[in-house]
């Protein structure tokens, strides 16, 4: 009878399957935003779990024309990165350049939304794109002042695409960029 029962007890077990791979955990810090103003002739109001770092600049430019910067969020392993420009009779190349850029994403994109920005108090002018689906930037945008001033920036994780497992992460950082292109002003 012992014997019927632990065969029976052992061929109750289930068979063994592979467990999907788990993915890390982002945690979401604490909305806040604090005041921005670089040496870029520019400020805004920056998430402030954000790191604001200027990069070197490049040898080809003219420093009274370029300026790059990099928004790093640390805990969402992504950055934004910002070029600025001094609009010397190439704004229509600029904006060209800006589209181009995220016409790049379409391949794998699921979708692009496209979001106007008219701030004509502060002369702010531009557009956020949100790229949908397992892309490289899941925004991109251009800000403007349409005769000196402008700004383009991208959004990367330092994780491999994945749109479902960033989508926490991504809607808080388009929320933030958003804000930031309704406080940007230019000095």
């Amino acid at each position: 009878m012992w014997l019927a029962l632990s065969v029976l007890l052992c061929a109750c077990d289930d068979d063994p399957f592979p467990r999907p791979k788990g993915y890390f955990r982002l945690d979401q810090p604490p909305q806040g935003y604090r005041p921005y103003a670089g040496s870029c002739p520019l400020q805004a109001e920056v998430p402030v779990y954000a790191l604001m770092t200027r990069r070197a600049q490049d040898s080809t430019s003219r420093s009274d024309t370029a300026c790059w910067v990099e928004m790093r969020f640390p805990m969402q392993h992504a950055e934004v990165y910002m070029t600025y420009r001094r609009i010397d009779g190439d704004l229509a190349e600029l904006v060209q350049d800006a589209h181009a850029f995220k016409s790049k994403h379409e391949v794998k994109a699921a979708r692009i939304r496209s979001e106007r920005v008219v701030r004509d108090s502060a002369r702010v002018f531009g557009n956020l794109f949100e790229v949908e689906g397992d892309v490289a930037s899941p925004l991109v945008f251009y800000l403007t002042d349409s005769t000196t001033h402008f700004l383009y920036g991208s959004l990367y994780f330092d994780a491999r695409p994945n749109a479902d497992s960033l989508a926490p992460a991504t809607e808080r950082l388009r929320n933030d960029l958003r804000h930031f292109a309704r406080t940007l002003s230019w000095r």
